[in-house]
């Protein structure tokens, strides 16, 4: 009887169990890496998905600023067209206004020049008919202190000619006017009290003294009585102002009256700067007072120098010429030279 010998497999059938284990356990291992690699592709699909989101979103407020930079863009192009035109209609009327304002400072400075020729005019005819200097003075100083204030080139020959009138004038003598007004007013009001020549024979007779007639007899003192009274009816004495004796009170009156207005006039000429009414008005007024008022008393002594040194007084005076002002003047508006 024959023994059989175990069953041996062949060897390629070994071979590809094995080959077969490998591919599975590399197909196990090729799947988990592609579960690994799909899950970390999920995971950066969800991870881009995200971003592309919040790309989108930062585009889209991109987009929106960039059309509202775009729209403030055009409304700040229509603004500064805008403001082109304004600053354009702005720079006519402010030629406008420059031509009006030269205009306007023209017709001020002519003003003003028409204003200082009539100003000098008046100066110099108070000069010329009452030689008033200080009024004349008082004029050409406030014309200089206004052109001062203006300060401006054109002016400076005019305020040349009035320093040049203005030394004439500080130069030329002086009238006190107010003095011997006030000296013409004392002496109108000094003459109701001085005393005339009838009021001196008046008081004389009153202060003669009565004869006493103690211890004469009444016959003899009645015959004296008598020629007393005969002589109170006639009294020779001397008089060398006869006329002065013959006043009544009526007419005593109209004479110290006539003697005021005589002094009324020589201040009115005083003012006029007319010298000879003034001596006329002086000299008539020493007449009346020494023709009939008591030179002899105090009072009218007194009365009478100050009325002399009054009559020392000139009145016609050399007044200066203020024409180089005018002159300026004109020259500066353009007008032809008289």
């Amino acid at each position: 009887m024959t023994t059989s010998s175990p069953y041996t497999p062949p060897r390629p059938a070994r071979k590809l169990n094995v080959a077969l284990l490998l591919a599975l356990a590399a197909l196990a291992t090729a799947g988990g890496l592609w579960l690994d690699s799909r899950a970390s592709l999920d995971a950066l699909q969800q991870t881009l998905t995200q971003k592309a989101g919040a790309a989108s979103g930062v585009s889209k407020d991109v987009q929106a600023r960039a059309e509202h930079a775009d729209k403030t863009a055009r409304e700040n192009s229509a603004r500064l067209a805008a403001l082109e035109g304004k600053v354009g209609d702005f720079a006519g009327q402010a030629a406008a206004l420059n031509s009006l304002y030269q205009e306007q400072s023209r017709n001020r400075e002519d003003w003003m020049l028409a204003e200082i020729e009539h100003a000098l005019n008046l100066a110099g005819q108070q000069l010329q008919l009452a030689g008033n200097v200080a009024a004349a003075s008082s004029t050409l100083e406030a014309i200089d202190a206004r052109l001062a204030k203006l300060d401006r080139p054109q002016f400076i020959p005019l305020r040349k000619a009035l320093g040049q009138d203005l030394g004439q004038l500080k130069s030329a003598p002086a009238v006190d006017v107010v003095g011997l007004t006030v000296k013409l007013d004392r002496l109108a009001a000094e003459i109701d009290a001085l005393p005339l020549v009838i009021d001196h024979a008046r008081q004389q007779a009153d202060a003669t003294p009565a004869p006493s007639h103690q211890g004469v007899p009444a016959w003899q003192r009645l015959g004296e009585q008598l020629l007393d009274d005969i002589g109170q009816l006639i009294r020779v004495r001397r008089m060398d102002k006869p006329e002065a004796l013959l006043l009544s009170p009526e007419q005593a009156f109209l004479l110290r009256e006539n003697v005021k207005l005589r002094l009324l006039g020589a201040r009115v000429a005083v003012l006029q700067r007319q010298d000879a009414p003034f001596r006329t008005d002086l000299s008539a007024s020493e007449r009346y007072v020494r023709g009939y008022f008591d030179t002899q008393a105090p009072a009218v002594g007194v009365w009478l120098a100050a009325l002399n040194e009054i009559k020392t007084t000139q009145l016609s005076v050399r007044v200066p010429d203020i024409s180089a002002s005018l002159r300026a003047v004109r020259a500066l508006q353009g007008r032809p030279q008289e």
